[in-house]
């Protein structure tokens, strides 16, 4: 949405991207909020970097998906975080199934859930394990992701942050 054409790549190095993190975080009218979610992209470069450093962060949720090879991601931006003093409020298993539209069955596409191990490895508290849900995914691409989200979904996610991030108190 920030370019011309839609098909243009972003080519910007860590500096611009740094600049535009920052730029976004300051110059962009919030008004009141409750929480800023950043999503960030997977790793351990400019952008994580320049958010924890430019943004009061109050804690991050690793977000994982079944694969081997994620573990070792995992354990990247564990460190990290450790090395930044950013707390970590849980961790989250993506694309964790996807159940059958006849019986219910739960089908993991990816192979079988390492969360427990993984979550107990690093000491993280597991906030919970998403399906792939086409349905979802549709009302993503319509850009309708509020009005499909499936019943519950997003009062347990919500829930689920404040039951672990710290609250200031009210004093008005």
């Amino acid at each position: 949405l920030l370019l011309q054409n839609e098909t243009d790549p972003v080519l910007w190095r860590g500096p611009v991207i740094a600049g535009a993190i920052r730029q976004f975080w300051s110059e962009t009218s919030w008004g009141p909020i409750d929480y800023l979610l950043v999503d960030m992209p997977p790793g351990t470069g400019d952008v994580a970097l320049t958010v924890f450093q430019s943004l009061p962060v109050d804690g991050i949720v690793i977000v994982t998906s079944p694969q081997d090879l994620v573990s070792m991601i995992v354990a990247k931006a564990v460190n990290m975080a450790e090395k930044m003093n950013v707390p970590i409020l849980g961790i989250v298993e993506n694309m964790s199934y996807i159940e059958c539209p006849d019986c219910g069955k739960k089908i993991e596409v990816f192979g079988k859930s390492k969360l427990p191990e993984v979550a107990e490895r690093y000491n993280l508290h597991i906030l919970g394990q998403l399906p792939i849900n086409p349905a979802l995914a549709e009302a993503c691409d319509k850009g309708e992701v509020e009005t499909a989200l499936p019943d519950g979904m997003l009062p347990k996610a919500v829930s689920a942050v404040e039951a672990i991030t710290p609250h200031e108190t009210d004093e008005a």
